[in-house]
């Protein structure tokens, strides 16, 4: 998937996480912010408009992903049609088979499907947390995904933006307080960070990694934590030159 950034109400996945012995942490503490916006400043709000957490259209890349299980190495080309835009490269270290290959894009989706963060913020909750010369980090609480979304309310999500650039280099989406995701799974901590390279050269701001944390407790007595992280590189802009995808790394 590319760089899919969780909604704060997909969290089902982790009923099958593995168990951890290891009490869990404490929720995040707050922050006094330094200075409530409202209305928010034009120059943020379309920033936020323009925002795509899993990077901007067009741009191949390859991603590593570990943890949760995985160990696994993909590249992305969206020159390409549907399911053929995704190429494995390995999988526990190991160069898949044609088999392997057919199966494995076989899940993928025929579509890209953007991850729509940006849609759940509460532009009316904004709040600075963070600043100095170099960056601003904006802090803003979450609207329900859907009528199921029964987590946004414990959740919030910060933006930090370059000055020099107004790009976004750090998006954190975090539980404020523990909650229950389901009658016999409590969260304790949640936390996806996606980290961004500053735009340089012309290039806009490229996702190079994005890490997933879970702490919880299951069935009241069962502790469980899950860490995945994927890593992006080897970024080509399909948009302006297609034929990059010939430069760029082989499947």
């Amino acid at each position: 998937m590319i760089r899919r950034l969780p909604s704060a109400a997909a969290l089902s996945f982790l009923l099958l996480a593995p168990p951890a012995c290891r009490p869990p942490p404490p929720a995040p503490a707050a922050v006094a912010p330094l200075a409530v916006l409202a209305p928010i400043p034009a120059d943020l709000a379309a920033a936020l408009d323009a925002f795509r957490a899993e990077g901007p259209k067009g741009w191949a890349f390859t991603q590593a992903t570990t943890g949760g299980g995985k160990d696994r190495v993909e590249r992305y080309d969206p020159s390409r049609r549907g399911p053929a835009r995704w190429t494995l490269l390995s999988e526990k270290g190991r160069t898949p088979t044609e088999a392997e290959q057919q199966r494995y894009r076989d899940t993928r989706p025929p579509f890209d499907a953007a991850a729509n963060l940006a849609a759940q913020v509460d532009r009316a909750s904004a709040a600075v947390v963070a600043r100095d010369e170099r960056s601003a980090t904006y802090e803003f609480a979450l609207r329900p995904a859907g009528e199921h979304d029964t987590a946004a309310a414990h959740m919030r999500v910060r933006f930090t933006r370059d000055a020099a650039s107004g790009a976004f280099t750090r998006v954190e989406l975090f539980n404020f307080e523990p909650f229950k995701a389901a009658p016999s799974l409590t969260i304790h901590e949640a936390r996806t960070t996606l980290v961004y390279v500053p735009t340089t050269d012309g290039r806009p701001a490229l996702p190079i990694e994005t890490s997933l944390r879970v702490r919880g407790t299951r069935f009241w007595v069962s502790d469980f934590s899950q860490d995945i992280v994927s890593k992006s590189s080897d970024h080509a802009d399909m948009n302006a030159d297609p034929a990059a995808a010939a430069h760029s790394p082989s499947p």
